[in-house]
């Protein structure tokens, strides 16, 4: 069975009503009137939360705020995170980049999509959204080829005036990437900065005692199935003074001069003069190796300016990740208390001299971060997990899981009956759960992991649904048995697929199957790596199978 064939039949499976006999099925088109009476209904997993790419908030006293999911479109709560409702379903897509909120009118709302984080498994946005009444409606407001959008600043006292840096296209060069800045609302752009068809903006700041002064970083970056290149002479450091209408890029006087990738920016709203940097930067260029000289120290990590950007200090060397995170956060009150992503988030009382960790007991990757600009106690983190809400700046964490987010990378079924269903997710293991219920709705409870890691392709035997196999990141593959809870490792713990390999590179998500090609053939697995492999036996390690060209 064709891709494509087997995803309709799950499709089918999981959203129709009772259909006609297999022969009409067969011969009968999927005309709009059998796929208008097609209704979706929600089987889960919901046990965990999925990847956040932005929080954004209503300073309290308002217990209001909205979180957008990488790939599940927008949520808000009105009740401080008890629940949440989603806002944004209708709309033609729902990879989400980043959300702000106008301070002088919080019914104002704007959201930008495409996620900025470039992973591998990420989707293209289709412009910026602005609504007017909470999140209740939404105006498609242009940038629909941008791409992805890594930051929106509204101006503090005027909401037509808005800021947007466009990532652009992950995977291709574009134009429609850069800067923009509209002063009408919406109705018009301008693009006040551009770099190149392979730059685009990441990240803005602006100053909380002068909004003409902003900062923002360009980043150029391409991704590929295997590989990505961040940094590039399109990355870079700007100020302007003007509002938009020149900019400087910051050199010097301490800011590293290297090459450089994605820089993450805060100012600190107590001290307009304090700026952080979250830097991602290479070494010197070293054409010919000196044995007798130390190696180069790489100049990434947190850099601060206490002059607004004319000098810097490298105040920590901690930059993991940085096209993943690079996310910077500035204590409302204390210039000094910065928060910065790093798998965890950080936190330092010292501008970045020493470091704690601001997110323990909870999920890691975070990309989103707000701080109630009322409270500093209150801030609220989105990672690979989900969303998490602290009232005593990380002491203690309530997780919210109440977002039906998680992030499926495919869906597989058994022949059982009713049949069941299970899905690898991404950073959340892989699960298997029943597809309906004699009465009363699937819950939580009755989803099983089956896997761990970052859960890609799930498969089950079609002779025994007790027989599940999983699969996660490198290739490593799983079996369980559901009736006994005993596993094998098919792959992986005789002979491991190698992804350094070329014939056996095996990138994040190697597809899987299972089937029995007859009654009397032994059941067998399949999974795709560079050279597709097979099993004829259930237990025993996948084979190599010679590729078929013509």
């Amino acid at each position: 069975m064709s891709l494509r064939r087997w995803a309709r039949f799950v499709v089918l499976a999981l959203v129709s009503p009772a259909l006609p006999p297999l022969a009409a099925q067969t011969t009968a088109p999927l005309d709009s009137t059998l796929l208008a009476g097609f209704r979706w209904r929600n089987v889960g997993p919901a046990n965990m939360g999925g990847r956040v790419s932005s929080v954004a908030g209503i300073p309290s006293p308002s217990k209001t705020f909205f979180v957008a999911g990488a790939a599940g479109g927008i949520w808000k709560t009105t009740n401080a995170g008890t629940s949440f409702r989603p806002v944004f379903d209708n709309q033609p897509c729902i990879s989400m980049g980043e959300l702000a909120i106008a301070p002088s009118d919080t019914l104002q709302v704007w959201a930008g999509t495409g996620e900025e984080d470039s992973r591998n498994t990420i989707s293209p946005g289709c412009g910026i959204f602005k609504s007017t009444d909470g999140g209740l409606t939404w105006k498609l407001a242009g940038l629909e080829k941008t791409g992805a959008i890594g930051r929106i600043v509204v101006h503090p006292t005027n909401p037509n005036i808005v800021y947007v840096a466009a990532l652009g296209q992950a995977w291709t060069a574009n134009p429609e990437r850069g800067l923009y800045k509209t002063t009408d609302g919406g109705q018009t752009w301008q693009l006040v900065k551009f770099i190149s068809d392979k730059a685009g903006f990441i990240d803005i700041a602006m100053d909380p005692t002068n909004p003409e002064v902003l900062f923002a970083s360009s980043w150029e970056r391409v991704r590929g199935p295997y590989f990505l290149k961040s940094g590039g002479p399109g990355s870079a450091l700007w100020k302007t003074s003007d509002g938009g209408k020149t900019w400087t890029e910051v050199k010097g006087g301490g800011f590293p001069e290297t090459m450089k990738g994605r820089i993450g920016l805060a100012i600190a709203p107590s001290d307009a003069k304090v700026v952080y940097a979250l830097v991602e930067a290479d070494t010197a260029p070293n054409p010919k190796v000196d044995k007798t000289k130390p190696a180069q120290k790489r100049p990434s990590g947190l850099y601060r300016s206490a002059d607004g950007g004319a000098t810097w200090t490298k105040t920590n060397d901690n930059d993991v990740r940085p096209f993943y995170y690079s996310q910077v956060r500035v204590d409302p009150k204390d210039p000094n208390r910065v928060y910065w992503s790093s798998t965890p988030v950080n936190y330092s009382n010292d501008g970045g001299k020493t470091v704690g960790l601001a997110t323990q007991g909870i999920h890691v990757d975070h990309h989103a971060m707000w701080i109630d600009p009322n409270d500093a106690g209150h801030f609220i983190v989105g990672d690979d997990g989900g969303v998490s809400q602290t009232w005593d700046k990380g002491g203690n964490f309530d997780f919210l899981n109440v977002i039906t987010i998680a992030q499926p990378y495919i869906v597989s079924y058994d022949m059982a009956f009713p049949y069941h269903v299970c899905a690898g997710l991404q950073d959340n293991g892989s699960w298997c759960g029943p597809s309906r219920h004699r009465q009363g709705a699937v819950t939580n409870a009755d989803w099983i992991t089956i896997g761990g890691g970052d859960g890609f392709y799930t498969a089950q035997d079609p002779t025994d649904p007790n027989i599940v196999y999983s699969e996660s990141q490198g290739g490593n593959m799983g079996r369980l048995n559901l009736a006994t809870r005993s596993s094998r490792i098919p792959s992986s713990s005789s002979a491991p697929i190698r992804p350094n390999r070329p014939h056996r590179r095996s990138r994040s998500g190697s597809p899987t199957c299972a089937g029995a090609s007859s009654p009397t053939r032994p059941r067998w697995i399949c999974a795709g790596t560079g050279t597709p492999r097979s099993s004829s036996h259930r237990t025993r390690r996948p084979r190599s199978t010679p590729a078929r060209t013509r």
